[in-house]
């Protein structure tokens, strides 16, 4: 009996999301009115390259690459969106490259901006996210813990940065007042041998 390809159920853009026999995931298709038009691209794991190419009889066959120098799927997201062609980003795609700008602009590594971009704002699952990444769903709830937390910190960060310091002045009234204290005068802290 010949083998039968593993896909995915979940389609998109024509497609099957997941190649899971090919490690192939989805990241869009090239539209326009090239001889390429309507091929798709999968981000390859281990490849780390986008590959372009037909998908028939349960199977993608590519004929081209998206070369990335970045072993970050994001990145290898962020070449094929901006090849000299016009594509097409499916969901995860959207996603991924959402994920390197957040790992450029925020205080994330770049595995918890993947993580945090599937989940929150692709709003993939658990085990989806996993799967798209090739990691286990354990390791997507510490990415994603860590995330909130960072993000969260810089949040309160950027607060307190645009808080007016008249406000601090008004919310703690000795806060910035040093007008009273003279140099002087002896300090209640200073250093008293014991007997």
């Amino acid at each position: 009996m010949p083998h039968q390809p593993t896909v995915s159920e979940e389609r998109e853009l024509g497609f099957p999301r997941h190649l899971p026999d090919q490690e192939a995931i989805l990241i869009g298709r090239i539209g326009g009115d090239s001889d390429l038009s309507g091929n798709a691209a999968y981000y390859i794991h281990g490849q780390n390259d986008v590959l372009i190419g037909q998908y028939k009889q349960k199977e993608f066959w590519p004929e081209y690459a998206v070369g990335c120098e970045s072993r970050l799927m994001s990145a290898c997201v962020r070449e094929f969106s901006t090849a000299n062609i016009e594509t097409e980003l499916s969901s995860i795609g959207k996603a991924l490259l959402q994920a390197w700008h957040f790992g450029d602009l925020t205080p994330l590594s770049h595995k918890q901006a993947h993580v945090y971009a599937l989940r929150e704002r692709g709003k993939f699952s658990r085990d989806e996210t996993a799967s798209i990444l090739s990691i286990s769903p354990n390791t997507v709830d510490t990415h994603l813990q860590r995330a909130k937390e960072k993000l969260s910190a810089a949040e309160n960060l950027v607060q307190f940065v645009r808080v007016d310091s008249e406000d601090l002045a008004n919310a703690h009234p000795d806060f910035f007042d040093e007008s009273d204290i003279d140099d002087d005068t002896s300090s209640s802290n200073d250093l008293t041998p014991l007997s």
